[in-house]
């Protein structure tokens, strides 16, 4: 999805007109409403947690915490792009896990970027649309995130192609919950300020979000080669007729896959990423 990559690379998107164009919210009522419930949630429960765990925890080893959740993605990673025929990028994805699983002991740490094997994302959402799938109705699944019923589809298969969720034995459940409950902390940690921001500064912060996960979700899906123009303040964003009176003031945002991302700006709960 679009990993938490965070929010804060909206800095650099397409233009407004062209996400306008590309985002198809029909069902933008219930969306808003969904969105209000991960906002109440996310108030009450994940953000105090997100900062606790910032409070306790060294910059250090939260980097090391986000490295080894990306490290466990490579499988997914490397799947989408034979999958999506990019067999650089593949090699490169391995070559990353080898490295990084080795040398950097189980990906805590990531010495294949300093040996310019840079890191990407790919997730089946991206695939089915390099195949030509339409990315459908835009969705907002609390706890979740901004979505397309294609790219909430695609978090399906990825969760297939996870070798961690067929692992057998005795503390395979241990595992998969406390990667789990660690990916959730990095991820929405890593958007502390970027929902600040949302939340001081934008008229409408459902409006802001979609447009910007259509945006950054395009360039996703064309590996970067997107034309990039700055995007528009966030009061800049038109409220719609969904939009309560008070304007965006009055919708308070949550964040979102990172699947972030970034790439993405959704919560990746099992990667830490923030998309």
């Amino acid at each position: 999805m679009v990993s938490i990559t965070a929010l804060v690379a909206c800095l650099a998107a397409p233009s407004l007109a062209f996400a306008q164009e590309a985002v198809s919210d029909p069902w933008e009522g219930m969306n808003r409403d969904l969105f209000a419930v991960h906002e109440s949630v996310d108030q009450a429960v994940v953000e105090p947690v997100a900062r606790g765990y910032r409070a306790i925890t060294p910059g250090p080893v939260r980097g090391g915490v986000r490295n080894f959740l990306r490290n466990l993605r490579s499988p997914i990673i490397f799947a989408n792009d034979v999958l999506q025929g990019e067999f650089g990028r593949a090699g490169t994805t391995a070559a990353r896990f080898g490295v990084n699983t080795t040398v950097g002991i189980v990906g805590v740490f990531d010495p294949a970027t300093s040996m310019g094997l840079e890191r990407h994302d790919e997730d089946f959402g991206q695939t089915l649309a390099v195949w030509g799938v339409p990315s459908g109705p835009y969705v907002f699944i609390p706890l979740v995130g901004p979505s397309t019923v294609r790219d909430a589809s695609g978090r399906i298969v990825d969760f297939a192609l996870n070798p961690l969720n067929w692992a057998e034995g005795e503390d395979a459940d241990t595992v998969r919950i406390t990667t789990g409950v660690l990916g959730a902390l990095s991820a929405r940690e890593q958007l502390l300020e970027t929902v600040d921001d949302i939340r001081a500064n934008s008229v409408d912060p459902y409006a802001s979000i979609r447009t910007s996960y259509g945006l950054l979700r395009q360039s996703a899906i064309e590996n970067g080669r997107a034309d990039v123009q700055d995007l528009p303040e966030f009061d800049d964003i038109p409220e719609t007729e969904d939009t309560p009176p008070g304007g965006g003031a009055a919708v308070r945002y949550l964040p979102i896959e990172e699947e972030i991302g970034p790439t993405y700006f959704t919560l990746d709960y099992v990667t830490g990423e923030a998309s």
